[in-house]
């Protein structure tokens, strides 16, 4: 009877230990939910600071630096001057960039408009449905998404001036 009751026992553990390990493999796992170079990037509508909507697939036609942020975030502080410094002179050749914040509140996100002199748009992800779309774990996040709607680069990491200005000339629609 000793013996039945442990091994009964020692298979409900079992099962235990591969339930949990199997939702922490689905939880903590790298690919979850990415999108990646070759994908159709996920349509998805924000507002911006003033309640304005943007629907992706309004952008077809164009190139999409589709940013993703926060305002703790010293790396994406500096990509964000980068593209401010560039923004019109890409906007003018069909490039698009749009800044999603990642969960944080709307007057956090206009203080740094204020601060940075932002000049391009700031769209609040603030229950991160659009960051767990795009399976972004970590900051900052850009993808590249051609005038098709094609994800063509997904970049992860600081990057240099020189870097960004690589990636927005990929995305200038007939490169």
């Amino acid at each position: 009877m000793k013996k039945k009751r442990l091994i009964i026992r020692s298979v409900i553990l079992l099962v235990m230990l591969l339930a949990i390990g199997n939702a922490f493999y689905n939880h903590f796992s790298a690919e979850r939910g990415i999108v990646d170079e070759g994908d159709i990037a996920p349509n998805f509508v924000l507002e911006d600071l003033d309640g304005n909507r943007l629907e992706l697939e309004q952008l077809r036609g164009k190139g999409v630096y589709l940013h993703f942020w926060a305002t703790y975030c010293t790396y994406c502080r500096q990509k964000m001057q980068y593209l401010r410094d560039h923004y019109e002179e890409y906007q003018a050749k069909g490039v698009e960039i749009v800044a999603v914040n990642v969960a944080e509140s709307q007057l956090q996100v206009e203080r740094h408009l204020e601060r940075f002199d932002i000049n391009y748009g700031l769209y609040l992800d603030k229950d991160s449905l659009v960051t767990n779309a795009y399976g972004v774990v970590s900051l900052p996040t850009a993808f590249l998404i051609d005038e098709d709607g094609r994800v063509i680069e997904r970049e992860i990491g600081a990057k240099t001036e020189k870097q960004v200005l690589a990636s927005l000339n990929k995305l200038v629609p007939g490169n």
